[in-house]
């Protein structure tokens, strides 16, 4: 039995945990903010499996510059961040060649084709199967120019096993007839789900693992002893140490730091995602619903609906530009016409996100006892099952069912 640090009780961190407990661990949780509150907190709460097509899609990487002078885009830059991001965005921009995309949409495909499974195994272990609500989401267009936007994307998707079907915004009003009946297309993502409730979901692991006999410190690692090769205590910010056999980083957009500390430079950025929770939203919806031209997503959660998007790239520390999740609820006027939003709670989210879009999981060449867990961007809660069982799989000795080289730390020296 060892001794084991999980950095971040996020859900990617909080999955690790279990999954490691499970093995007989003993495994202390550090977690310095509000449990079940972080990134998932503010997203639209979808298993996202084949989201592989990365960011830097051409398509999308033509309207980058005009965006990032637009406050209210689906994609934008604080002022003040922008000579610190330079670097990232040359690596980001590098990855939008063809090859390079089809490179990063298939190793993603590995990750999310397994993510169904290993999320459904998770809620039975806990005993909360219904937290899952297995239906495919519905992506709203306005017209044929719209939709060609994401005709690459679907293609290369199809072509790497996603089931896409192409419908007309009718059918999709006839779907679930919230959704504004003069959309010219629409398009089912058969192989998505939904969770009921982010929030409440990442609290019943916290609670699972206490019960079990998991340890969750309310304080995050302020740094390392080291000798050689091995991690051998953390230090907390709350001033104490705690000793370890074993540590996994999952300490979402603050890994980053913590990498550095360990000596292990991982390119990464904090990109805030902005979400509204409507308690009382007057319209009735069965599906979540991405509207890709207004950069956002609707999902009906247990009790509200959230409407959540967007990618603003600001320091950790800046103040919320709530006008961001304003925005969003505004545009889903035109998804749903007869949507309420007096009762409005608003979020925000730092999702981790790479320049070349995929997760860093694994150890790197440099440690013998770090295993990283972190830089899943828009896949926390797709991937986070998977990476757990990867994790304890690596530290087990055992034979991964997926061949993580791809997301190695190690690649961004």
């Amino acid at each position: 039995m060892a001794k084991v640090a999980i950095v971040g009780g996020g859900i990617v961190g909080i999955s690790c945990a279990l999954a490691l407990q499970a093995e007989g661990h003993q495994v202390t949780v550090l977690e310095p903010n509000t449990v079940g509150e972080g990134a998932s907190w503010a997203s639209c709460g979808c298993i996202a499996v084949g989201e592989v097509v990365p960011l830097s899609q051409p398509g999308m990487m033509m309207k980058v510059p005009g965006w990032l002078l637009d406050s209210e885009a689906p994609l934008s830059l604080r002022p003040s961040s922008a000579l610190k991001l330079l670097p990232w965005f040359a690596r980001f921009t590098a990855n939008a060649r063809p090859s390079k995309m089809r490179a990063i949409a298939a190793d993603l495909a590995r990750l999310t084709f397994s993510a169904t499974a290993d999320f459904k195994a998770q809620l039975g272990d806990i005993g909360h199967p219904e937290m899952l609500v297995e239906r495919p989401i519905i992506k709203l267009f306005d017209d044929d120019t719209d939709k060609a936007t994401m005709g690459a994307a679907f293609d290369l998707a199809r072509e790497l096993g996603c089931t896409i079907d192409e419908i007309s915004g009718h059918e999709a009003h006839e779907l679930d007839p919230a959704i504004a009946p003069d959309f010219k297309h629409a398009a089912l993502l058969r192989d998505w789900s939904f969770v009921t409730d982010p929030k409440r979901l990442v609290e019943a692991l916290h609670q699972t693992f206490l019960t079990r006999g998991g340890i969750v410190k309310r304080a995050g690692a302020a740094g390392f002893d080291r000798e050689g090769r091995q991690v051998r205590s953390v230090k907390l910010t709350d001033g104490a140490e705690l000793s370890v056999d074993q540590v996994v980083l999952a300490a979402g957009a603050r890994s980053k730091g913590l990498a550095r500390d360990l000596g292990v430079p991982i390119r990464l950025e904090g990109v805030a995602g902005y979400s509204t929770a409507l308690s009382d939203p007057g319209v009735e919806l069965k599906h979540t619903i991405f509207y890709p031209k207004g950069g956002f997503g609707v999902t009906p959660y247990d009790g509200a609906l959230a409407v959540a998007g967007t990618i603003e790239f600001a320091s950790l520390d800046a103040e919320p530009n709530w006008n961001r999740a304003d925005v969003l609820v505004r545009r889903a006027h035109r998804v749903l016409p007869g949507l309420k939003t007096e009762a409005a709670e608003r979020r925000i989210g730092y999702r981790p996100f790479t320049p070349d879009t995929r997760p860093i999981i694994g150890r790197s060449d440099r440690l013998d006892n770090v295993h990283f867990a972190t830089g899943h961007g828009q896949l926390g809660l797709t991937l986070a099952a998977t990476t757990a069982r990867l994790v304890a799989d690596d530290m087990a000795g055992r034979r991964r069912h997926i061949d993580i080289q791809a997301f190695s730390p190690d690649r961004f020296s």
